[in-house]
């Protein structure tokens, strides 16, 4: 029953551009080449959006970014990486949460609207994430930042932070918290079944594997610089995963909790039963239920 409610709410609340379901290549050429044109418009924020939060318009270089927060004085930071499978702009949803996410956690929640596909690929993404990072860690100390992202964006984040460990040059955040991760773009775990993706409203294994061959670049799609599933999990700041058992993207994380075991690191996997990609994001009450776990978590 959760499921089909979730199903409608899904259908109902998100737009077109935001349902990735293509059966062809021409379609999802066709649907690239309308980003191309629409990420090269400014970001703004969304007219049925009411920002409660202190919301800041700043730039990184030339990239946007947006600061959400209920002080003039914030050491505590959130940087957040949104999902949209690399190509789309922050939802509403998004900016609702953001503004949530500020609200319960009082961290100020910095967003950066990165380079996207199909004009750019993860070098200049991961480039920008950097930079962001790099950034905050001028205003207050690494244990203050926490790196949280959704779905793509979670893929981002935990690639990131594994790019500091290989690299040993600047020092780690202090948490890592991961939304519907997108751990393995290839999505060849035979637990995705079609049952699995039958489950999904939003989106299917062929539009997301068509997508993340075009942000990938010259990396094949199991490379660990893009798909963190195979990355290193040891020395990771503690990981907080919060997912759903309706998404494609749950029998990933349920293969990262192994890993992780394996590895005798600690993984706090928050599992939700009938959820969809993403959906602390969404209008419903399991959203104020993971705001109320990252609350009590963040500051531990």
């Amino acid at each position: 029953m959760k499921r089909n409610i979730m199903s409608k709410l899904m259908g109902r609340y998100l737009s077109h551009q935001r349902h990735m379901k293509f059966k062809t290549e021409p379609e999802i050429e066709a649907f690239l080449d309308k980003r191309r044109a629409l990420n090269e418009e400014k970001h703004k924020q969304p007219d049925q959006i009411n920002i409660k939060s202190n919301l800041v318009k700043d730039m990184f270089d030339e990239m946007q970014v947006f600061r959400f927060n209920f002080g003039h004085h914030i050491k505590n930071k959130i940087l957040y990486i949104y999902g949209g499978t690399f190509v789309l702009q922050p939802s509403a949803f998004h900016w609702r949460f953001m503004d949530k996410l500020a609200y319960e956690t009082l961290h100020e929640v910095v967003m950066p609207i990165y380079p996207k596909a199909p004009t750019y690929t993860y070098r200049e993404t991961h480039a920008a994430i950097e930079e962001a990072y790099r950034r905050l860690l001028k205003e207050t100390e690494p244990e203050n930042i926490v790196i949280m992202g959704d779905a793509s964006g979670a893929n981002m984040g935990l690639s990131f932070v594994q790019h500091l460990l290989k690299q040993d040059e600047l020092p780690l955040p202090g948490k890592l918290y991961l939304i519907s991760p997108w751990l393995d773009l290839s999505l060849s775990n035979p637990d995705i079944t079609e049952q699995v993706q039958k489950q999904d409203p939003i989106q299917n294994i062929f539009t997301l594997q068509q997508i993340a061959k075009v942000w990938a670049g010259d990396l094949e799609r199991k490379d660990p610089r893009i798909s963190p599933m195979y990355g290193s999990m040891r020395g990771l700041p503690p990981v907080y995963m919060f997912g759903g058992t309706s998404e494609i993207f749950y029998p990933d994380m349920c293969q990262l909790r192994n890993y992780f075991e394996a590895e005798q690191q600690p993984l706090h996997f928050y599992e939700y039963k009938d959820m969809v990609t993403a959906f602390p994001l969404y209008p419903i009450v399991e959203s104020h239920k993971v705001l109320k776990q990252i609350r009590k978590t963040i500051d531990q």
